[in-house]
């Protein structure tokens, strides 16, 4: 009787596994329609004007005491890369932000925000990828919620008065990098 029980409790087990699975995959489809939908309102297109994004302040990773914060960039046209050390797509990104960060020597203002990490691995794997911008620490991706993030590495392109002029969803390439920068707006 208890072998039937406890393969009864596996079979309800993997079948609510399996549900949770279903369900979270059209939670998010909802979510990426919704947050493109907001997204289509940017400049030039029919539907308005971009959104401005929430502000934030953040501990500096691997600078106790310090901050990262929108707010230090009034006017100037930002970069903000939310990723992980864990997420496998960062590891390509987050190395080509970099180099674009120091062959521009400071024309580019690029923030990260690494989200629902340990800092721990996070240090490590911004000193691997040789990122010399700021990056704000996100444990609870209380920031990467604010801005709508479902999934990393998400880019955003914001014009001088913090607007989203163009975001990308994934990896960046060097391609879209250019093309934000020179983004209208920017």
């Amino acid at each position: 009787m208890l072998k039937a029980s406890s393969r009864d409790w596996a079979v309800a087990a993997r079948r609510a596994i399996r549900q949770h699975k279903i369900t979270t995959g059209v939670t998010a489809a909802g979510l990426v329609l919704a947050v493109a939908t907001t997204v289509a309102g940017a400049p030039g297109h029919p539907h308005g004007a971009a959104p401005r994004v929430p502000g934030f302040t953040l501990p500096a990773l691997g600078h106790p005491g310090e901050h990262v914060s929108l707010a230090a960039y009034p006017g100037r046209p930002v970069v903000v890369n939310f990723f992980a050390s864990w997420c496998v797509p960062c590891k390509k990104e987050t190395p080509l932000l970099a180099r674009l960060y120091r062959a521009e020597h400071g024309r580019v203002t690029i923030l990260g925000i690494d989200s629902n990490d340990a800092a721990a691995a996070a240090i490590r794997f911004v000193h691997a990828a040789g990122v010399s911008y700021p990056v704000g620490f996100d444990p609870a991706a209380a920031t990467a919620t604010a801005y709508s993030v479902i999934a990393i590495p998400q880019t955003f392109f914001l014009d001088a008065r913090h607007r989203v002029v163009k975001r990308v969803f994934g990896a960046v390439t060097m391609k879209d990098l250019r093309a934000g920068i020179a983004a209208p707006g920017r």
